[in-house]
């Protein structure tokens, strides 16, 4: 009877390792479907937000002919250089390009300076006014850019500023720096006191603290908000289009604009090469510094 017992506790004790190893070796398969099911899905759902840009970077290597064809053509038939020829040699691009640039350069710098000082004092200096301002600033940041046309318009027009990029600039300033505040301020809560004590009991000025110290660490969240300040400049075409009206002043979302206005038909293939001009520098920004936006918009969660 023992040794019985003994081969059934050894039998039983070999089927629960049997099944432990089968239910392990499932478990590890589904795992692996888990993944390759969600790397799919979002492989598909990036190819599928991709198809507008795969397709207008296409279009704008088919003739006109081509482009307008019927059933249209997936891959150029007749690969052409003539739209981006056109749109270099006998249109104001690179006026356009070169103002977006000053524009955008100039409100991103001066809202992150602005932004970076204003949210380090919002987070360090604790009193009543602070508080009212700080709330006052978001309420601005709430109100929709729409609703400001008209006395923004005659605001820049008393200071005559209207059909100047210095103009342009003010204007973007005043959308992104509230938004810079209310992004950065979370971001210089995270950070401990005691780092700045320490540095100003080492003999440190608060300008030394705040440079030295305290600035390179929330990298990650001016990062974030440079990027969000670039693609809201690049991109802006309400006020880009209401402040300047000559050509030699209009930005790139301003002037492209122009190739759909006239009695002549559209031109859609200079429209797509426009089109992928205009995105190339976005893309190239977006992929030199996406681990940082990443980084700076999980840090931005939890902090504050």
């Amino acid at each position: 009877m023992t040794s019985e017992n003994a081969v059934n506790k050894n039998k039983s004790a070999q089927e629960l390792l049997g099944r432990y190893k089968r239910q392990k070796f499932i478990n590890r398969l589904m795992k692996i479907g888990n993944k390759i099911l969600a790397y799919v899905v979002m492989i598909g759902f990036t190819f599928i937000t991709m198809i507008p840009l795969i397709w207008m970077i296409l279009c704008s290597f088919k003739t006109n002919g081509e482009n307008l064809s019927y059933p249209p053509t997936i891959f150029p038939q007749k690969f052409t250089l003539e739209h981006y020829q056109l749109l270099f040699k006998q249109t104001s691009f690179l006026i356009w390009f070169k103002n977006s640039f000053i524009v955008t350069i100039s409100t991103t710098f001066i809202a992150i300076v602005i932004s970076a000082m204003g949210s380090y004092a919002f987070s360090r200096f604790r009193n009543k006014f602070f508080e009212l301002f700080s709330r006052l600033v978001l309420f601005a940041y709430m109100i929709p850019t729409v609703l400001m046309v008209i006395p923004v318009f005659i605001i820049i027009h008393a200071l005559d500023q209207s059909n100047k990029l210095t103009g342009l600039v003010i204007v973007y300033n005043a959308f992104l720096i509230p938004y810079g505040l209310w992004t950065l301020r979370s971001y210089f809560a995270g950070i401990p006191h005691e780092i700045e004590e320490a540095a100003l009991l080492d003999g440190c000025s608060r300008w030394q603290a705040f440079t030295v110290i305290v600035l390179p660490q929330v990298i990650p969240g001016i990062i974030s908000t440079v990027l969000f300040s670039f693609t809201v400049c690049w991109n802006e075409y309400l006020y880009a289009t209401v402040l300047l009206w000559s050509s030699a002043n209009q930005t790139l979302s301003a002037g492209v604009a122009t190739f759909m206005g006239g009695d002549a038909p559209a031109s859609w293939g200079l429209l797509m090469a426009a089109g992928v001009m205009v995105t190339m520098p976005v893309i190239v920004l977006f992929s030199l510094l996406q681990k940082y936006w990443v980084a700076g918009l999980g840090a931005g969660a939890v902090k504050g």
